[in-house]
């Protein structure tokens, strides 16, 4: 085999809900690619984006937090996050250590590590939100998980400031192997497009409704059409009860607005072209519950 200076490889970031995965994916990548939100369990499926650093060429997956499953939904949440690690040469454990108690942090890092440190995956620990802790309290919560055998590097980053990102980078290019790439140059995937345009729309349903509408919505992406004045984006936000639909549509029509209206210049801001976004709201009841809705979801 020819060698190369070149560098190729998988990376998964995996970790608790709201530990800061796709704020870390979106600063690694340069742009948001990953819908990013204060609630969590908002990254319902695992993203592939590719970034080229220099010779190397890193593939990186955002796998949907992991988590005790109660329902449907979260038992085929956890299958997708699992399935994220299979042919990952890196597997990034992400750990929010602003949390005052690291007890699941800690049990979590374990099971990851139990699991797949014989897979041939390099394993990193990354604990995230350093700009949240207080220096007197640093030390200490991050000396509980130099306890593991098995992991490459241990690293303490801000993901929301920027800061020490770059170690974690370069640490991730030097832990890939040498291997020409697998994709064309410059390559920026953000897999089916539909998804993807349904993935920016639901970052804002969460955003404006917050606790108001629980996790028993999602958007769909029903059409794409091109016209003299620009893209058209037709989608449906669907919920699970009337009660939902009317919270979203909002009075007379104005949080619907908002999240069009924020939607659409967020798209029109990464996809660099004009766009017009047509949102509908849907009922339907149980969705959680039908397989080939989840299928139509983007989440099988």
């Amino acid at each position: 085999m020819e060698e190369t200076s070149q560098r190729f490889g998988f990376v998964t970031l995996c970790g608790a809900p709201n530990a800061g995965k796709s704020t870390l994916l979106n600063r690694l990548v340069g742009e948001k690619v990953t819908a990013v939100s204060s609630k969590p369990q908002t990254t319902r499926v695992n993203v592939l984006c590719v970034k080229e650093f220099d010779e190397a060429q890193v593939a990186f997956i955002d796998s949907p937090g992991l988590f005790a499953p109660a329902t449907d939904l979260g038992r085929l949440l956890r299958k997708h996050s699992l399935q994220a690690f299979k042919g990952a040469d890196v597997v990034a454990i992400v750990i929010d250590l602003s949390h005052p108690r690291q007890e699941e942090n800690l049990a979590l890092t374990d099971k990851i590590i139990q699991r797949y440190a014989d897979k041939g995956s390099k394993l990193m620990v990354v604990l995230n939100k350093i700009d949240l802790v207080k220096k007197a309290d640093l030390v200490a919560r991050a000396a509980l998980f130099q306890r593991f055998d098995g992991v490459q590097d241990f690293f303490m980053i801000s993901a929301e400031m920027g800061e020490h990102v770059d170690d974690f980078q370069k640490a991730l290019v030097e832990a890939l192997p040498q291997h020409s790439w697998e994709y064309p140059p410059q390559s920026d995937l953000k897999g089916d497009l539909k998804t993807w345009l349904a993935e920016q729309t639901r970052e804002k349903v969460f955003d404006f409704l917050r606790e108001e509408i629980p996790y028993q919505a999602y958007v769909e992406t029903l059409s794409l059409q091109e016209a003299e004045d620009g893209l058209h984006i037709y989608q449906n936000i669907v919920v699970a009860k009337e009660s939902q639909k009317r919270v979203v549509i909002g009075h007379k029509g104005a949080m619907i607005k908002q999240i069009g209206q924020a939607s659409r210049k967020d798209l029109i801001h990464q996809l660099r072209r004009r766009l017009h976004l047509h949102l509908l709201v849907k009922v339907q009841p149980q969705w959680m519950s039908r397989p080939q809705t989840l299928r139509d979801a983007g989440l099988v």
